[in-house]
Protein backbone atom coordinates (compact mmCIF):
# COMPACT_ATOMS: atom_id res chain seq x y z
CA UNK A 1 0.00 0.00 0.00
CA UNK A 2 2.63 2.37 0.64
CA UNK A 3 5.03 1.85 -2.20
CA UNK A 4 1.68 2.21 -4.38
CA UNK A 5 0.49 5.57 -2.71
CA UNK A 6 3.84 6.82 -2.72
CA UNK A 7 4.24 6.21 -6.67
CA UNK A 8 0.67 7.93 -7.37
CA UNK A 9 1.61 10.93 -5.32
CA UNK A 10 4.21 11.19 -7.44
CA UNK A 11 1.45 12.37 -10.32
CA UNK A 12 0.38 16.05 -10.57
CA UNK A 13 -3.39 16.38 -10.03
CA UNK A 14 -4.97 15.70 -13.67
CA UNK A 15 -5.94 17.98 -16.07
CA UNK A 16 -8.31 17.76 -18.96
CA UNK A 17 -6.60 18.21 -21.84
CA UNK A 18 -5.34 15.18 -23.89
CA UNK A 19 -4.28 14.24 -27.40
CA UNK A 20 -4.86 11.37 -29.62
CA UNK A 21 -4.17 9.68 -32.63
CA UNK A 22 -0.26 9.04 -32.21
CA UNK A 23 1.53 6.29 -33.45
CA UNK A 24 2.68 3.38 -30.63
CA UNK A 25 6.11 3.46 -32.97
CA UNK A 26 8.81 0.67 -32.57
CA UNK A 27 9.29 0.34 -29.03
CA UNK A 28 12.70 -1.49 -28.81
CA UNK A 29 11.31 -4.69 -27.81
CA UNK A 30 10.56 -6.23 -30.95
CA UNK A 31 6.51 -5.87 -30.34
CA UNK A 32 3.99 -5.06 -32.69
CA UNK A 33 0.53 -5.48 -34.15
CA UNK A 34 1.10 -8.90 -35.79
CA UNK A 35 3.76 -10.72 -32.77
CA UNK A 36 1.29 -9.87 -29.22
CA UNK A 37 1.27 -13.28 -27.28
CA UNK A 38 -2.10 -11.85 -25.76
CA UNK A 39 -4.67 -12.45 -28.41
CA UNK A 40 -5.20 -14.62 -31.94
CA UNK A 41 -3.35 -12.91 -35.34
CA UNK A 42 -6.53 -12.23 -36.94
CA UNK A 43 -4.91 -13.44 -39.90
CA UNK A 44 -5.96 -14.92 -42.78
CA UNK A 45 -4.88 -16.12 -46.19
CA UNK A 46 -8.87 -15.03 -47.04
CA UNK A 47 -9.93 -11.75 -47.69
CA UNK A 48 -12.07 -10.08 -45.22
CA UNK A 49 -15.16 -10.76 -47.54
CA UNK A 50 -14.39 -14.05 -47.65
CA UNK A 51 -14.78 -15.08 -43.69
CA UNK A 52 -18.05 -16.75 -42.93
CA UNK A 53 -16.84 -16.36 -39.27
CA UNK A 54 -19.48 -14.91 -36.72
CA UNK A 55 -18.59 -11.56 -35.51
CA UNK A 56 -19.71 -9.78 -33.08
CA UNK A 57 -22.40 -6.68 -33.12
CA UNK A 58 -23.83 -4.43 -30.60
CA UNK A 59 -22.49 -3.23 -27.74
CA UNK A 60 -19.62 -5.23 -28.12
CA UNK A 61 -18.50 -3.22 -31.32
CA UNK A 62 -19.43 0.08 -29.08
CA UNK A 63 -17.08 -0.87 -26.38
CA UNK A 64 -14.39 -2.11 -28.54
CA UNK A 65 -14.50 1.09 -30.69
CA UNK A 66 -13.57 3.16 -27.46
CA UNK A 67 -10.70 0.63 -26.48
CA UNK A 68 -9.64 2.49 -29.93
CA UNK A 69 -9.84 5.85 -28.70
CA UNK A 70 -8.08 4.97 -25.54
CA UNK A 71 -5.43 3.33 -27.55
CA UNK A 72 -4.67 5.88 -29.34
CA UNK A 73 -4.75 7.97 -26.25
CA UNK A 74 -2.24 6.36 -24.45
CA UNK A 75 -0.27 6.28 -27.89
CA UNK A 76 -0.10 10.11 -27.91
CA UNK A 77 1.51 9.94 -25.30
CA UNK A 78 4.83 8.59 -26.62
CA UNK A 79 4.66 10.85 -29.46
CA UNK A 80 4.52 13.53 -26.94
CA UNK A 81 7.56 12.36 -25.56
CA UNK A 82 9.59 12.17 -28.82
CA UNK A 83 8.88 15.48 -28.89
CA UNK A 84 10.26 16.31 -25.47
CA UNK A 85 6.54 17.94 -24.38
CA UNK A 86 7.51 14.89 -21.49
CA UNK A 87 4.62 17.29 -19.02
CA UNK A 88 1.64 17.40 -21.76
CA UNK A 89 2.07 13.79 -21.90
CA UNK A 90 2.11 13.34 -18.07
CA UNK A 91 -1.34 15.27 -18.50
CA UNK A 92 -2.78 13.04 -21.29
CA UNK A 93 -1.97 9.73 -19.34
CA UNK A 94 -3.26 11.20 -16.18
CA UNK A 95 -6.57 12.16 -17.62
CA UNK A 96 -6.64 8.62 -19.70
CA UNK A 97 -6.50 7.24 -16.43
CA UNK A 98 -8.86 9.14 -14.71
CA UNK A 99 -11.59 8.79 -17.46
CA UNK A 100 -11.01 4.91 -17.74
CA UNK A 101 -11.25 4.06 -13.94
CA UNK A 102 -14.41 6.11 -13.92
CA UNK A 103 -16.25 4.20 -16.94
CA UNK A 104 -17.70 1.73 -14.57
CA UNK A 105 -20.92 0.97 -16.83
CA UNK A 106 -21.43 -1.98 -18.00
CA UNK A 107 -20.30 -1.41 -21.01
CA UNK A 108 -17.99 1.19 -20.16
CA UNK A 109 -14.70 0.67 -21.26
CA UNK A 110 -13.05 0.18 -17.72
CA UNK A 111 -15.35 -2.82 -16.73
CA UNK A 112 -15.58 -4.35 -20.05
CA UNK A 113 -11.91 -4.91 -19.93
CA UNK A 114 -11.79 -6.24 -16.46
CA UNK A 115 -14.65 -8.72 -17.55
CA UNK A 116 -13.15 -9.92 -20.98
CA UNK A 117 -9.93 -10.69 -19.21
CA UNK A 118 -8.36 -9.38 -15.84
CA UNK A 119 -4.73 -10.19 -16.44
CA UNK A 120 -5.09 -8.20 -19.36
CA UNK A 121 -6.91 -5.14 -17.41
CA UNK A 122 -4.16 -5.25 -14.24
CA UNK A 123 -1.30 -5.25 -16.95
CA UNK A 124 -3.33 -2.49 -18.82
CA UNK A 125 -3.38 -0.04 -15.66
CA UNK A 126 0.46 -0.89 -14.45
CA UNK A 127 1.71 -0.69 -17.82
CA UNK A 128 -0.44 3.22 -18.31
CA UNK A 129 1.01 3.99 -14.26
CA UNK A 130 4.43 3.25 -14.77
CA UNK A 131 4.14 5.15 -18.60
CA UNK A 132 3.70 8.46 -16.63
CA UNK A 133 5.96 7.88 -13.53
CA UNK A 134 8.70 6.26 -14.71
CA UNK A 135 8.38 7.46 -18.47
CA UNK A 136 7.20 10.71 -18.81
CA UNK A 137 8.15 12.24 -15.09
CA UNK A 138 11.51 10.85 -15.48
CA UNK A 139 11.47 12.02 -19.06
CA UNK A 140 12.97 8.36 -20.12
CA UNK A 141 11.86 8.17 -23.69
CA UNK A 142 13.12 4.52 -24.04
CA UNK A 143 10.25 3.38 -20.76
CA UNK A 144 7.57 5.93 -22.16
CA UNK A 145 8.36 3.46 -25.42
CA UNK A 146 8.13 0.35 -23.99
CA UNK A 147 5.03 1.11 -21.52
CA UNK A 148 3.27 2.62 -24.29
CA UNK A 149 3.68 -0.63 -26.03
CA UNK A 150 2.30 -3.01 -23.25
CA UNK A 151 -0.58 -0.73 -22.71
CA UNK A 152 -1.75 -0.74 -26.30
CA UNK A 153 -0.95 -4.09 -26.92
CA UNK A 154 -3.20 -5.37 -23.74
CA UNK A 155 -6.48 -3.54 -25.57
CA UNK A 156 -5.21 -5.05 -28.72
CA UNK A 157 -5.28 -8.34 -27.42
CA UNK A 158 -8.84 -7.70 -25.87
CA UNK A 159 -10.15 -6.31 -29.05
CA UNK A 160 -9.26 -9.13 -30.91
CA UNK A 161 -10.82 -11.70 -27.87
CA UNK A 162 -14.38 -9.92 -28.24
CA UNK A 163 -14.29 -9.07 -31.96
CA UNK A 164 -12.49 -12.05 -33.70
CA UNK A 165 -11.79 -11.52 -37.15
CA UNK A 166 -12.41 -8.91 -40.04
CA UNK A 167 -14.08 -6.79 -37.35
CA UNK A 168 -11.03 -6.33 -34.83
CA UNK A 169 -9.28 -5.37 -37.98
CA UNK A 170 -11.33 -2.53 -39.40
CA UNK A 171 -10.61 -1.34 -36.23
CA UNK A 172 -7.01 -1.68 -36.60
CA UNK A 173 -6.91 0.09 -40.25
CA UNK A 174 -8.91 2.91 -38.18
CA UNK A 175 -6.85 3.50 -35.42
CA UNK A 176 -3.39 3.75 -38.30
CA UNK A 177 -5.50 6.77 -39.82
CA UNK A 178 -5.85 8.37 -36.35
CA UNK A 179 -2.02 7.60 -35.45
CA UNK A 180 -0.69 9.13 -38.61
CA UNK A 181 -3.29 12.53 -38.10
CA UNK A 182 -1.28 13.36 -35.35
CA UNK A 183 2.17 13.63 -37.29
CA UNK A 184 0.05 17.01 -38.37
CA UNK A 185 -0.34 18.07 -34.88
CA UNK A 186 3.66 17.99 -34.20
CA UNK A 187 4.40 19.49 -37.47
CA UNK A 188 1.52 22.09 -36.44
CA UNK A 189 2.96 22.64 -32.88
CA UNK A 190 5.96 23.26 -34.37
CA UNK A 191 7.99 20.16 -33.84
CA UNK A 192 9.18 19.05 -37.50
CA UNK A 193 11.65 16.95 -36.65
CA UNK A 194 9.30 14.79 -34.02
CA UNK A 195 7.12 14.55 -36.40
CA UNK A 196 9.55 13.19 -39.31
CA UNK A 197 10.26 10.32 -36.47
CA UNK A 198 6.97 9.88 -36.20
CA UNK A 199 5.94 9.54 -39.29
CA UNK A 200 8.59 6.94 -40.13
CA UNK A 201 7.83 5.28 -36.80
CA UNK A 202 4.55 4.47 -38.19
CA UNK A 203 5.27 3.09 -41.55
CA UNK A 204 7.41 0.84 -39.52
CA UNK A 205 4.89 -0.33 -37.20
CA UNK A 206 2.38 -0.48 -40.58
CA UNK A 207 4.57 -2.76 -42.03
CA UNK A 208 4.75 -4.86 -39.72
CA UNK A 209 0.89 -5.20 -38.68
CA UNK A 210 -1.45 -7.75 -39.20
CA UNK A 211 -3.56 -4.99 -41.02
CA UNK A 212 -1.28 -4.27 -43.63
CA UNK A 213 -0.71 -7.88 -45.19
CA UNK A 214 -4.62 -8.15 -44.71
CA UNK A 215 -5.56 -4.96 -46.68
CA UNK A 216 -2.79 -5.96 -49.48
CA UNK A 217 -4.11 -9.48 -50.33
CA UNK A 218 -8.04 -7.88 -50.02
CA UNK A 219 -7.52 -4.29 -51.78
CA UNK A 220 -4.41 -3.69 -53.45
CA UNK A 221 -5.46 0.03 -54.62
CA UNK A 222 -6.70 0.81 -51.16
CA UNK A 223 -3.26 -0.35 -49.96
CA UNK A 224 -1.45 1.48 -52.03
CA UNK A 225 -3.23 4.93 -51.68
CA UNK A 226 -2.59 4.28 -47.62
CA UNK A 227 1.10 2.83 -48.13
CA UNK A 228 1.82 5.95 -50.52
CA UNK A 229 1.12 8.83 -48.54
CA UNK A 230 3.97 7.33 -45.59
CA UNK A 231 7.11 8.19 -46.93
CA UNK A 232 5.29 11.67 -48.40
CA UNK A 233 4.36 13.08 -44.75
CA UNK A 234 8.18 11.87 -43.86
CA UNK A 235 9.38 14.35 -46.55
CA UNK A 236 7.36 16.90 -46.11
CA UNK A 237 8.06 17.20 -42.12
CA UNK A 238 11.51 16.53 -42.70
CA UNK A 239 11.35 19.90 -45.44
CA UNK A 240 9.30 21.37 -42.77
CA UNK A 241 6.44 21.82 -45.13
CA UNK A 242 3.07 21.81 -42.82
CA UNK A 243 0.76 22.15 -46.05
CA UNK A 244 2.72 19.12 -47.28
CA UNK A 245 1.82 17.28 -43.70
CA UNK A 246 -1.42 18.28 -43.77
CA UNK A 247 -2.46 17.33 -47.36
CA UNK A 248 -0.71 13.80 -47.03
CA UNK A 249 -2.55 13.25 -43.63
CA UNK A 250 -5.86 14.04 -44.96
CA UNK A 251 -5.36 11.63 -48.06
CA UNK A 252 -4.24 8.99 -45.49
CA UNK A 253 -7.30 9.56 -43.51
CA UNK A 254 -9.56 9.00 -46.57
CA UNK A 255 -7.21 5.92 -47.08
CA UNK A 256 -7.72 4.40 -44.04
CA UNK A 257 -11.64 4.82 -43.15
CA UNK A 258 -12.22 3.18 -46.95
CA UNK A 259 -9.98 0.44 -45.93
CA UNK A 260 -11.89 0.20 -42.43
CA UNK A 261 -15.11 -0.45 -44.24
CA UNK A 262 -13.28 -3.05 -47.13
CA UNK A 263 -12.14 -5.11 -43.69
CA UNK A 264 -15.06 -5.04 -42.12
CA UNK A 265 -17.01 -7.80 -42.04
CA UNK A 266 -19.71 -5.75 -40.81
CA UNK A 267 -20.16 -1.96 -41.75
CA UNK A 268 -20.53 -0.97 -37.59
CA UNK A 269 -17.83 -1.65 -37.20
CA UNK A 270 -16.34 0.37 -39.30
CA UNK A 271 -18.94 3.16 -38.35
CA UNK A 272 -17.92 3.04 -35.03
CA UNK A 273 -13.96 2.94 -35.76
CA UNK A 274 -14.54 6.23 -37.40
CA UNK A 275 -16.55 8.10 -34.99
CA UNK A 276 -13.85 6.69 -32.41
CA UNK A 277 -11.21 8.69 -34.80
CA UNK A 278 -13.13 11.78 -34.96
CA UNK A 279 -12.86 11.78 -30.79
CA UNK A 280 -9.52 11.43 -31.33
CA UNK A 281 -8.97 14.17 -33.58
CA UNK A 282 -10.86 16.01 -30.77
CA UNK A 283 -8.31 15.23 -28.51
CA UNK A 284 -5.79 16.35 -30.65
CA UNK A 285 -7.22 19.94 -30.88
CA UNK A 286 -7.71 20.16 -27.15
CA UNK A 287 -3.53 19.30 -26.99
CA UNK A 288 -2.46 21.79 -29.71
CA UNK A 289 -4.80 25.05 -27.78
CA UNK A 290 -2.28 24.30 -25.06
CA UNK A 291 0.98 23.83 -26.32
CA UNK A 292 2.94 26.89 -26.44
CA UNK A 293 2.92 28.71 -29.81
CA UNK A 294 -0.56 27.27 -31.06
CA UNK A 295 -3.13 29.89 -30.94
CA UNK A 296 -6.34 29.37 -30.62
CA UNK A 297 -7.90 29.57 -34.56
CA UNK A 298 -5.32 27.15 -35.30
CA UNK A 299 -6.47 24.49 -32.39
CA UNK A 300 -10.40 24.92 -34.00
CA UNK A 301 -9.39 24.64 -37.11
CA UNK A 302 -8.32 21.24 -36.60
CA UNK A 303 -11.67 20.57 -35.59
CA UNK A 304 -13.58 22.50 -38.36
CA UNK A 305 -12.07 20.46 -40.96
CA UNK A 306 -13.03 17.01 -38.99
CA UNK A 307 -16.57 18.54 -38.86
CA UNK A 308 -15.95 19.02 -43.06
CA UNK A 309 -14.85 14.80 -42.67
CA UNK A 310 -17.27 13.94 -41.16
CA UNK A 311 -20.74 15.66 -43.06
CA UNK A 312 -19.83 13.53 -46.15
CA UNK A 313 -18.49 10.49 -44.00
CA UNK A 314 -20.24 7.23 -44.14
CA UNK A 315 -20.63 7.18 -40.21
CA UNK A 316 -22.67 10.47 -40.64
CA UNK A 317 -25.26 9.40 -43.16
CA UNK A 318 -24.89 6.02 -40.37
CA UNK A 319 -25.42 8.03 -37.33
CA UNK A 320 -28.24 10.29 -38.38
CA UNK A 321 -30.39 6.71 -39.19
CA UNK A 322 -29.79 5.16 -36.41
CA UNK A 323 -30.96 8.12 -33.58
CA UNK A 324 -31.74 11.02 -34.69
CA UNK A 325 -31.40 12.34 -31.25
CA UNK A 326 -27.69 10.89 -30.75
CA UNK A 327 -26.36 12.41 -33.78
CA UNK A 328 -27.99 16.06 -32.89
CA UNK A 329 -26.27 15.93 -29.80
CA UNK A 330 -23.26 15.17 -31.35
CA UNK A 331 -23.13 17.60 -34.42
CA UNK A 332 -24.17 20.15 -31.16
CA UNK A 333 -21.21 18.68 -28.70
CA UNK A 334 -19.11 19.57 -31.98
CA UNK A 335 -19.87 22.48 -32.76
CA UNK A 336 -19.73 23.87 -29.10
CA UNK A 337 -16.08 22.58 -28.76
CA UNK A 338 -15.49 24.58 -31.62
CA UNK A 339 -16.60 28.14 -30.02
CA UNK A 340 -14.66 27.04 -26.93
CA UNK A 341 -11.55 26.03 -28.84
CA UNK A 342 -11.72 29.60 -31.19
CA UNK A 343 -12.31 31.44 -27.97
CA UNK A 344 -10.06 30.02 -25.70
CA UNK A 345 -11.92 29.14 -22.91
CA UNK A 346 -13.57 26.86 -21.74
CA UNK A 347 -11.89 23.75 -23.57
CA UNK A 348 -11.51 21.32 -21.15
CA UNK A 349 -14.84 21.04 -20.63
CA UNK A 350 -16.06 21.70 -23.99
CA UNK A 351 -13.44 18.69 -24.95
CA UNK A 352 -15.19 16.31 -22.47
CA UNK A 353 -18.71 17.01 -23.73
CA UNK A 354 -17.74 16.03 -27.29
CA UNK A 355 -16.16 13.18 -26.23
CA UNK A 356 -18.80 11.75 -24.25
CA UNK A 357 -21.10 12.64 -27.24
CA UNK A 358 -19.17 10.43 -29.39
CA UNK A 359 -19.14 7.58 -27.24
CA UNK A 360 -22.87 7.89 -27.50
CA UNK A 361 -22.67 7.65 -30.82
CA UNK A 362 -20.35 4.97 -31.04
CA UNK A 363 -22.56 2.82 -29.55
CA UNK A 364 -25.79 4.37 -31.79
CA UNK A 365 -23.96 2.94 -34.83
CA UNK A 366 -24.05 -0.32 -33.63
CA UNK A 367 -27.53 -0.45 -32.57
CA UNK A 368 -26.76 -0.18 -29.17
CA UNK A 369 -27.44 2.81 -27.45
CA UNK A 370 -29.59 1.61 -24.31
CA UNK A 371 -26.21 0.04 -23.54
CA UNK A 372 -24.12 3.25 -24.01
CA UNK A 373 -22.13 4.19 -20.80
CA UNK A 374 -23.91 7.46 -19.22
CA UNK A 375 -26.83 6.71 -20.30
CA UNK A 376 -29.01 5.74 -17.23
CA UNK A 377 -27.51 2.25 -16.84
CA UNK A 378 -25.52 0.80 -14.18
CA UNK A 379 -22.01 2.24 -13.33
CA UNK A 380 -21.01 -0.19 -10.84
CA UNK A 381 -22.12 1.54 -7.54
CA UNK A 382 -25.35 2.36 -8.68
CA UNK A 383 -28.03 4.17 -10.96
CA UNK A 384 -28.27 7.93 -11.35
CA UNK A 385 -31.04 9.77 -10.46
CA UNK A 386 -31.20 12.54 -12.50
CA UNK A 387 -29.42 14.89 -10.31
CA UNK A 388 -25.72 13.43 -10.03
CA UNK A 389 -26.27 11.43 -7.12
CA UNK A 390 -26.52 8.00 -7.44
CA UNK A 391 -29.38 5.43 -6.01
CA UNK A 392 -27.82 2.98 -3.47
CA UNK A 393 -24.79 4.91 -2.68
CA UNK A 394 -24.21 6.02 1.05
CA UNK A 395 -22.61 8.79 2.68
CA UNK A 396 -22.30 7.81 6.32
CA UNK A 397 -20.98 9.83 9.12
CA UNK A 398 -20.13 13.54 8.42
CA UNK A 399 -21.33 13.54 4.69
CA UNK A 400 -23.57 16.23 4.51
CA UNK A 401 -25.45 17.68 1.96
CA UNK A 402 -23.73 21.27 1.75
CA UNK A 403 -20.63 23.33 3.14
CA UNK A 404 -21.47 23.74 6.92
CA UNK A 405 -20.89 27.78 8.10
CA UNK A 406 -18.91 26.75 10.84
CA UNK A 407 -16.23 25.17 8.69
CA UNK A 408 -12.89 26.88 8.87
CA UNK A 409 -11.43 25.63 5.32
CA UNK A 410 -13.14 24.07 2.02
CA UNK A 411 -11.33 21.48 -0.09
CA UNK A 412 -13.22 21.29 -3.41
CA UNK A 413 -13.69 17.65 -4.85
CA UNK A 414 -12.81 17.71 -8.99
CA UNK A 415 -13.49 15.39 -11.27
CA UNK A 416 -9.97 13.78 -10.95
CA UNK A 417 -8.17 16.38 -8.22
CA UNK A 418 -8.63 17.91 -4.52
CA UNK A 419 -8.13 21.55 -4.91
CA UNK A 420 -6.07 22.54 -3.19
CA UNK A 421 -4.36 19.02 -2.96
CA UNK A 422 -2.24 20.42 0.00
CA UNK A 423 -3.39 22.47 2.99
CA UNK A 424 -2.03 23.55 6.50
CA UNK A 425 -4.22 24.37 8.91
CA UNK A 426 -4.35 24.71 13.06
CA UNK A 427 -4.86 22.02 15.16
CA UNK A 428 -9.01 21.82 15.81
CA UNK A 429 -9.94 23.23 12.44
CA UNK A 430 -12.84 21.63 10.42
CA UNK A 431 -12.19 21.04 6.49
CA UNK A 432 -15.09 20.40 4.51
CA UNK A 433 -14.43 18.29 1.36
CA UNK A 434 -16.71 19.91 -0.95
CA UNK A 435 -18.22 17.78 -4.21
CA UNK A 436 -17.94 20.20 -6.89
CA UNK A 437 -17.54 17.66 -10.41
CA UNK A 438 -16.96 14.36 -11.10
CA UNK A 439 -18.76 11.35 -10.84
CA UNK A 440 -19.27 10.05 -7.09
CA UNK A 441 -16.06 10.49 -5.01
CA UNK A 442 -14.71 9.35 -1.53
CA UNK A 443 -12.30 10.94 0.95
CA UNK A 444 -9.85 8.15 2.48
CA UNK A 445 -7.05 8.54 4.75
CA UNK A 446 -4.12 6.32 4.19
CA UNK A 447 -3.89 4.38 7.37
CA UNK A 448 -0.06 4.51 7.33
CA UNK A 449 -0.08 7.96 6.52
CA UNK A 450 -1.51 9.82 9.76
CA UNK A 451 -0.29 10.54 12.59
CA UNK A 452 0.32 7.57 15.16
CA UNK A 453 -1.61 8.72 17.79
CA UNK A 454 -4.56 9.96 15.10
CA UNK A 455 -8.11 8.46 15.29
CA UNK A 456 -8.66 6.71 11.18
CA UNK A 457 -11.04 8.73 9.01
CA UNK A 458 -12.42 8.18 5.89
CA UNK A 459 -16.25 9.26 4.65
CA UNK A 460 -18.18 6.81 5.71
CA UNK A 461 -16.84 6.59 9.05
CA UNK A 462 -14.71 3.36 8.77
CA UNK A 463 -12.27 2.93 11.52
CA UNK A 464 -9.75 1.27 8.55
CA UNK A 465 -8.22 1.35 5.29
CA UNK A 466 -8.77 -2.03 4.42
CA UNK A 467 -12.69 -1.67 5.27
CA UNK A 468 -12.79 2.01 3.85
CA UNK A 469 -12.21 0.46 0.44
CA UNK A 470 -14.01 -2.75 1.15
CA UNK A 471 -17.05 -0.09 1.93
CA UNK A 472 -16.41 1.72 -1.75
CA UNK A 473 -16.99 -1.23 -3.41
CA UNK A 474 -20.68 -1.96 -1.72
CA UNK A 475 -21.55 1.97 -2.12
CA UNK A 476 -20.65 3.08 1.25
CA UNK A 477 -18.78 6.34 1.80
CA UNK A 478 -19.26 8.08 -1.26
CA UNK A 479 -19.90 11.87 -1.68
CA UNK A 480 -22.28 12.86 -4.63
CA UNK A 481 -22.84 16.29 -6.08
CA UNK A 482 -23.51 19.24 -3.48
CA UNK A 483 -22.60 17.09 -0.70
CA UNK A 484 -19.49 17.48 1.90
CA UNK A 485 -17.34 15.25 4.10
CA UNK A 486 -16.12 17.05 7.38
CA UNK A 487 -13.51 16.26 9.50
CA UNK A 488 -12.22 18.37 12.17
CA UNK A 489 -8.43 17.74 12.63
CA UNK A 490 -7.24 17.64 16.44
CA UNK A 491 -3.93 16.09 16.27
CA UNK A 492 -0.90 17.80 14.65
CA UNK A 493 1.21 15.89 11.98
CA UNK A 494 0.55 15.35 8.12
CA UNK A 495 -2.46 13.74 6.79
CA UNK A 496 -2.40 11.99 3.78
CA UNK A 497 -5.74 11.07 1.48
CA UNK A 498 -7.02 9.70 -1.39
CA UNK A 499 -10.25 9.64 -3.51
CA UNK A 500 -10.40 5.84 -4.00
CA UNK A 501 -12.20 5.45 -7.59
CA UNK A 502 -9.73 8.37 -8.84
CA UNK A 503 -6.76 6.84 -7.15
CA UNK A 504 -5.19 5.46 -10.10
CA UNK A 505 -5.40 8.79 -11.60
CA UNK A 506 -3.40 10.41 -9.19
CA UNK A 507 -6.68 11.89 -7.06
CA UNK A 508 -4.53 12.39 -3.30
CA UNK A 509 -3.86 15.07 -1.24
CA UNK A 510 -1.80 16.26 2.12
CA UNK A 511 -3.27 18.47 5.24
CA UNK A 512 -0.72 19.46 7.30
CA UNK A 513 -2.20 20.14 10.82
CA UNK A 514 0.37 22.45 12.92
Amino acid sequence: MTTRRKLLALSAAVAGTAVAGCTGGSDGTGTNDSDSSDGDSNGSDASSSEQDETTAVGPELGVAAEWNAIRARVADALALGIAEEFAAGGTVVGDTLTRFESATAEWGAHEQLEGTDHELYEEFEEAVEELRLEGLDEADLERVREEAAIADERLQAAQRERLEGANALALEMALFGARVADVDVLATAGHFGAAETLAEETAERWESATVHDELSGTNGDLYAAFEGELPTLAEAASDENGEGVASAVDAALTAAADAAYELAADDAAAHAAQLATVQARGWDAAVLSDLEGVDSETAADVMRDTFGRFESARSHEALEEADHDAYEAFEGELEAYIEALAAGEGVDEAAGNFAAAALRAQFAVTGALEEAPGDGGDHGHGHEDGHGHREGLEGGPNVVDAVPEDADRVIEIHAASFEPDELTVEAGATVAFEHVEGEPHTVTAYEDAIPGDATYWASGGFDSESAAREGWENGRGAITEGQAYVRTFEVAGTHEFCCIPHETGGQTGRIVVE
